[in-house]
């Protein structure tokens, strides 16, 4: 029988997973719709779309990360007091070339020619995106995972909760599930409250999927 160690980060890693896909195949997809000659104010609305709903995942986690997420890595390791400021920073700067392509994106929707430094834009985002990640992977989530007490996690996540509708986020999980392993899955909706677990599987997973099926091709 194996045992699962440390807190369980299922949710922070599969954000991590998505992020490290979904910029660059942003990227692809743009790109791929103009050699085709597809890429007109419907499809760029479609994708502007499909990327709005990253961002909030995105916007979520940083705040989620700067506001109860490092402070209880913090308590459990002191000594990262300053790779936390540097993260938090660049939270400040990511979020910069977030709402530089959720404007690009809309421009194009709007027929402005702006395809080339949006994808230039889009490039920059993922480099920087990289290290940010790999800085909190190597720092921040092995105290995470295996230093902050089991209490202490669950605390946490309780105080995320708090002030939080759940129907504020479930539409935008089928994008963060979809390349979820089935255990990852069972994880993220195992216990959802019954209603909203319907509203998710009738109406916004079959929603999700109809809008990436409309997108150009990645």
């Amino acid at each position: 029988m194996s045992v699962t160690l440390g807190n369980n980060l299922t949710g922070f890693t599969i954000t991590h997973d998505l992020i490290r896909r979904m910029i660059p195949e942003l990227g692809k997809r743009l790109a791929n719709a103009d050699a085709a000659g597809t890429l007109d104010q419907a499809a760029a609305r479609k994708l502007a779309d499909w990327w709005s709903m990253f961002t909030t995942i995105l916007d979520g986690h940083h705040t989620s990360e700067d506001s109860h997420v490092w402070p209880v890595v913090l308590a459990a390791e002191p000594g990262l007091a300053a790779i936390a400021d540097t993260l938090e920073e660049q939270h400040d700067s990511l979020d910069g070339h977030l709402a530089g392509i959720d404007e690009g994106l809309r421009s194009l929707a709007a027929g402005e020619s702006v395809l080339r430094p949006l994808l230039e834009r889009i490039a920059a985002f993922d480099e920087l995106m990289l290290g940010h990640l790999s800085l909190e992977e190597e720092h921040m989530v092995p105290v995470l995972r295996d230093k902050v007490t089991h209490e202490a996690y669950l605390g946490m996540l309780g105080s995320l909760a708090e002030g939080h509708d759940p129907a504020d986020f479930v539409p935008t999980m089928p994008l963060l599930l979809e390349q979820a392993t089935p255990v990852a899955r069972q994880f993220m909706l195992g216990n959802m409250p019954p209603a909203l677990r319907e509203r998710y599987d009738s109406e916004w997973e079959p929603a999700y999927r109809s809008l990436v099926a409309s997108l150009p091709p990645a």
